[in-house]
């Protein structure tokens, strides 16, 4: 664990060019650059689908390079929309790649849910890190219902509640990692 400076890894199930998640991954990269180094990863939509059996060691590169990286940071933030009641596909996918090893396990996550409504994919995303064993809090996952309206096309948080609650669960995460607490 970086002791100064935890590392995180972001993950956007947007991956669309004017994704509001992907936006909101980058106002929190600037934004923390001097309380910790959020490595946003891009490559989500090359995973090629996801086939049970294969073993880790027979995984394609992209893959293994994943779990690397998702093994060698200190947390991961994951900001996901909501489509069709759930989280994208590309998403899934590539945590559905995530089972066959441990990278997860007790991986503290901090999970946004940027979407029209979001209930849905918020429940989902839970229930599946759940599954994978990434070490979850109610206070480290947020839901921003409305999105649109709180969050600009060029990535600005726009309304004032909302950069209060990314604030507050974004120092209380970071703190957590600091500390090397068990209660993420």
């Amino acid at each position: 664990m970086s002791v100064l400076r935890p590392k995180l890894l972001a993950i956007s199930g947007g991956i669309s060019p004017t994704s509001y998640n992907r936006n909101i991954l980058n106002f929190l990269q600037t934004k923390y650059l001097s309380k910790c180094e959020i490595q946003i990863y891009d490559d989500i939509e090359k995973f090629p689908f996801f086939i049970s059996g294969i073993s880790l060691e027979n995984s394609p590169e992209i893959i293994k390079s994943f779990l690397q990286k998702v093994n060698e940071v200190d947390g991961i933030l994951i900001c996901s929309p909501e489509y069709v009641y759930s989280i994208p596909g590309v998403l899934k996918n590539a945590l559905e790649w995530v089972v066959s090893s441990v990278v997860f396990t007790n991986k503290p996550t901090a999970i946004i849910t940027a979407a029209s409504v979001g209930e849905k994919a918020h429940e989902s995303l839970q229930l599946i890190l759940k599954t994978i064993g990434a070490k979850l809090s109610d206070e480290t996952s947020l839901l921003i219902s409305g999105v649109k309206g709180k969050v600009s096309t060029d990535g600005q948080i726009t309304d004032s509640e909302t950069n209060e609650v990314l604030e507050r669960m974004m120092n209380l995460f970071i703190s957590n990692l600091l500390r090397g607490s068990n209660q993420i």
